[in-house]
């Protein structure tokens, strides 16, 4: 299992998530690495070793523009990038196609399956899946698949074809709250390969990720604050 580090962009800046509540998302001010600008930051993860990175462009899933002039300057780093723009159409997901390794599809920002279904079939082997809770329900503009339970949507994100999953829980993210460990628990069961985003304390979840059956964890507040550092993560092979 590899952790990717995670940067919330809101007005060309780093910023602190918590609990998904975007209005009021501020510029990061305590880092460890001493930064609220994303290509700086970025360069910063690289010289620890971090490979890939994972991006929210909080301004676009919100509807606003897309940060492009940050994605195109990451383009020069040796950094693979996972990146939700908020892909509402067929014009976002072409956008985020080009200005991403890995584009996301986010279940709150899907307008239904069958443009899932059509998204995958077109780039089913660079994107993943973000399905994303409040409350332990799906948050979705689909109406397939809003306000389900999760074990209800694996059938149907099977059927569609999707491979990789990221599971966002809002009401954990920069909470310390810790991971939702039985919602991963279910999609590993399922036989996605499965990145969990939100709660991380420090390197215990790591492990009880690792253990059963986590590929990626994301992590943003326990990097930022120092809980965890990148040596303690290259020593368990998180890095």
């Amino acid at each position: 299992m590899k952790v990717v580090p995670v940067i919330d962009l809101k007005g060309g800046l780093v910023v602190r998530a918590v609990l998904g509540l975007r209005d009021l998302y501020k510029p990061v001010v305590d880092s460890v690495y001493g930064t609220c600008k994303p290509v700086e930051l970025v360069a910063k993860l690289i010289r620890e070793g971090f490979g890939v990175v994972y991006i929210a462009d909080i301004d676009s899933i919100m509807g606003g523009e897309v940060n492009e002039e940050v994605f195109r300057s990451l383009k020069g780093l040796k950094v693979k990038v996972i990146a939700d723009i908020g892909v509402t159409d067929e014009e976002r997901l072409r956008r985020a196609v080009e200005l991403a390794d890995c584009p996301v599809l986010a279940t709150e920002s899907l307008p239904s399956l069958s443009f899932l279904s059509s998204a995958l079939k077109s780039y089913g082997d660079r994107a993943f899946v973000s399905l994303d809770l409040r409350s332990g329900k799906v948050v979705s503009r689909a109406p397939e698949i809003s306000g389900k339970d999760l074990c209800e949507v694996c059938k149907p994100l099977k059927e569609l074809g999707a491979l990789r999953v990221i599971l966002i829980d809002f009401d954990r993210i920069g909470s310390y709250f810790g991971p939702n460990i039985e919602g991963a628990k279910i999609l590993v069961r399922e036989g996605f390969e499965v990145y969990v985003g939100g709660g991380v304390r420090g390197l215990d979840d790591l492990i009880r990720l690792r253990e059963i059956g986590v590929s990626g964890a994301l992590v943003a507040s326990a990097l930022h604050s120092g809980k965890i550092r990148a040596h303690e993560l290259r020593a368990l092979g998180f890095i």
